[in-house]
């Protein structure tokens, strides 16, 4: 029978990857263009149509893929947690104290605020306004902190306060980079004060600090 008439499997089954991955590339193509809005102004301020305007898609198109501007607000700061996310795991794969991890992830943040400011000051504006973006974050300093507090290296009292410092530090080190306010080896110092905060010692602070960051 003529393959035009009953077509094969693979033939029926490419337009619909095709299709598919060309829906990935638009959805990912307003999450950027969110980005880009977040970068420059409030989030508070930012419309669902002007997001569509940004990506240079109808508005009808961004429709199909958001329904309000808190759901693209939330795909931003869900793929940039999983980002970052996803590339301090990697990096720090082979690392087995919980103390080195978390300089590792405040050095990682600081640092790319200092060479893509406008992905830090978007980040900026959206971890204090995002609920999943913050619990993804925090899931990672948590996991650090107990491993830090079972290994003896950590001593606190409070987990919660232990997990705000911590935040608070690094959003704040990335904010005076960003605003042109850092020092020399401002990553370093950040991790270094933050490890000495939550009961590490100073000489033991300062090389834990100190590594070299994994490649």
């Amino acid at each position: 029978m003529p393959s035009s008439t009953f077509p094969s499997e693979a033939t029926t089954q490419e337009p619909l990857t095709r299709g598919h991955k060309k829906r990935e590339r638009t959805r990912r193509g307003l999450v950027d263009a969110a980005l880009r809005l977040v970068a420059r102004k409030e989030v508070g301020e930012i419309a669902l149509l002007e997001v569509a305007e940004e990506a240079a898609v109808s508005n009808g198109t961004i429709y199909n893929y958001f329904r309000t501007r808190d759901e693209v607000l939330e795909a931003v700061g869900i793929a940039m947690a999983a980002e970052f996310s996803d590339a301090i795991s990697t990096l720090s794969a082979d690392v087995q104290c919980g103390a080195q991890r978390l300089s590792i992830g405040v050095r990682m943040f600081v640092r790319r605020a200092a060479e893509d400011h406008e992905w830090a000051s978007a980040l900026l504006r959206i971890i204090h306004f995002d609920r999943a973006m913050r619990s993804r974050l925090a899931d990672h300093v948590l996991g650090d902190l107990r491993e830090g507090l079972r290994g003896g290296i950590f001593d606190y009292e409070d987990e919660g306060i232990a997990l705000d410092m911590v935040v608070s530090c690094t959003t704040g080190a990335m904010r005076a980079v960003v605003e042109g306010r850092g020092v020399a080896e401002h990553d370093l110092r950040v991790a270094e004060m933050i490890l000495r905060a939550l009961g590490v010692t100073p000489a033991k602070a300062r090389k834990i600090a100190g590594k070299p960051l994994p490649a």
